[in-house]
């Protein structure tokens, strides 16, 4: 039986290769895997770290690009799991639903039926509350333990919920926050539903995303659900982000139950809590991440990243960005770290992150392509345009031309490190990338929410419910 080895260089693991001694992929130094240590053999999320370019020119301040994929099992080591007594850890979910005129009719229908069905993703000991809003806010539900008659209770308050009025978002958002907290658990998730302009209140971008950011410091989860084509997606998508949660667009009302009770029943059973990636960097580099998804923060050659919750049966890319100033030529520069997650159970757990390396070349004869590895500049390509999409997006809703002139700017590097591939694949990104752009400026389009929300899917990797 054949032995796994790492590649030091691209990071790729495979079969150690008959009689030879290189990585197949970008011909750096192969070295077999070890075992992790007795202390941290009941680690269960698998990460792997690859790098785009394994050379750098010297006396140059380049970027190079890591991605890390973490991936999780579709079930839980028993060992890992939360106490017999409970099937999980304690869950606390708000709904925060808009009932504005435009909700009349069947959406209204589909979502009360969705917080009905919603009760049973949950079990006894779990946490309900609703909040609904048009013009006015309004707690249809304070925060509830879950029992035989909230489901009686539920159907109540639901009947006296009617859609009408305008659409105070912000301050719908705001008392979720306050109630979803109130009722803290282990697994905190406020959902935020709507299917129009936010019209009254505040309204901002950047205001209302920083709402769902200071929730997230405390420990919650912001997802949002835009239904049809005439929400303001930018906004869903900053709130989702700066909440660490998902954004969902969906074009039907019949979409609205799945949706809402899938994500619930996902962030009730993740595999792995407060995902953080710590990374060792090379003296004087710098890391930021691709994604305002994943936050970074970096003390000297110490750099930690943010990545939230994992779901069960999940692979997800983290792309980072790694700036390397002016290298000395003869050097190997190499990053490496580890992951670290709070079990079901609760406990802290860590798994080793291999080794990438960048040599650095003489800056003579030195070419864009040297040291390409091309099956990650794919991926991270992929990313890069989906960055780029959002960006746009939100620059758009905010009429900020300067921010829109920095995505046309940035675009032209894009252009620029899609040539690391070949010619057939680069054409195709470019054309994708140009298609987006001009679709994602029809702002009111509803191909421009599909855009916005495959961008957005290419950076979460979440799944649809419906299919």
């Amino acid at each position: 039986m054949s032995k796994l080895m790492r590649c030091l260089y691209c990071g790729l693991l495979q079969d150690e290769p008959a009689g030879v001694k290189v990585c197949s992929r970008c011909g750096g130094e192969l070295a077999y895997e070890a075992p992790p240590p007795p202390e941290r053999r009941g680690s269960y999320v698998q990460v792997q770290m690859e790098l785009d370019q394994v050379s750098a020119p010297a006396g140059r301040t380049v970027d190079r690009y890591l991605l890390v994929t973490l991936r999780t099992p579709k079930s839980i080591p028993q060992e890992h799991r939360a106490p017999e007594k409970a099937v999980r850890p304690v869950m606390n979910f708000t709904p925060v639903l808009d009932v504005s005129g435009s909700m009349h009719g069947d959406k209204l229908a589909q979502a009360k039926e969705a917080v009905q069905r919603s009760l049973h993703c949950l079990q006894e000991g779990d946490s309900l509350s609703l909040v609904t809003f048009s013009d006015k806010i309004h707690t249809v539900l304070e925060p509830t333990s879950i029992s035989s008659r909230l489901r009686g209770q539920v159907q109540s308050a639901l009947e006296e919920v009617y859609a009408g009025g305008m659409t105070a978002l912000c301050a719908g958002l705001e008392l979720g926050i306050q109630k979803n907290i109130i009722g803290k658990g282990s697994s905190n998730l406020i959902l935020l539903l709507s299917d129009g302009q936010a019209n009254v209140g505040e309204t901002g971008v950047e205001l209302v995303g920083q709402r769902a950011l200071e929730a997230r410091k405390q420990g919650v989860v912001v997802s949002t659900l835009g239904v049809g084509a005439d929400y303001n997606e930018a906004l869903m998508v900053e709130i989702a982000t700066q909440g660490g949660g998902r954004y969902y667009h969906i074009e039907t009302a019949a979409q609205i139950v799945p949706y809402l009770t899938g994500e619930l029943g996902e962030a009730a059973n993740l595999a792995a809590r407060e995902v953080r990636l710590k990374l060792d960097l090379p003296p004087g580099a710098v890391l930021a991440p691709l994604s305002a998804l994943y936050p970074c923060s970096q003390n000297g050659s110490e750099a930690d990243v943010t990545i939230g919750d994992l779901l069960l049966d999940q692979e997800l890319e983290v792309p980072l960005r790694l700036t390397l100033m002016s290298p000395k030529e003869g050097l190997r520069l190499s990053v490496e770290g580890e992951l670290h997650y709070t079990s079901p159970a609760g406990s802290r757990l860590s798994t080793p992150i291999n080794r990438v390396t960048v040599r650095v070349c003489p800056l003579d004869g030195y070419s864009l392509r040297e040291g390409a590895v091309r099956p990650v500049v794919e991926r991270v390509a992929h990313q890069m345009h989906a960055n780029e999409v959002l960006a746009m997006s939100r620059a758009i809703e905010r009429r900020d031309r300067v921010e829109m002139e920095k995505v046309r700017n940035k675009l032209e590097g894009v252009r620029e490190y899609i040539e690391l591939l070949d010619e057939k694949e680069a054409r195709e990104i470019r054309e994708k990338l140009l298609y987006d752009m001009e679709v994602v400026e029809d702002s009111d389009s509803l191909m421009a929410k599909r855009s916005v929300s495959t961008a957005f899917r290419v950076q979460r990797n979440q799944r649809d419910f419906d299919k």
